[in-house]
């Protein structure tokens, strides 16, 4: 996720990249993979490291709904003209949003 972000703000010209909105839908540790107090601390850690972050504005919903309306959480607090939605996973390269 931080990879995919700070891809966007690197290689995007300051004048083109309005804000970067971020929607956690509720999400939940797999309790396979992580213990309550390390997921607890890994939200902790992302909240604060968002917070620090230029043009960046983490939004977390109450209650899972789905990626659409995650999307549609974000589109209402965009302050932008256009918008582009990206999944989590990406990597912008030079030129991307050109």
């Amino acid at each position: 996720l931080l990879r995919s972000v700070h891809s966007v703000l690197n290689h995007s010209p300051p004048h083109l990249l309005g804000q970067i909105i971020l929607v956690d839908d509720a999400s939940t540790p797999d309790r396979e993979r992580f213990y309550e107090a390390h997921w607890e601390r890994l939200q902790d850690e992302l909240t604060e490291y968002c917070q620090h972050l230029p043009k960046v504005l983490l939004v977390r919903v109450r209650q899972r709904r789905g990626l659409m309306m995650a999307r549609m959480e974000g589109a209402w607090r965009a302050t932008a003209d256009v918008l582009i939605f990206l999944d989590s996973h990406i990597e912008a390269t030079e030129g991307w949003i050109e």
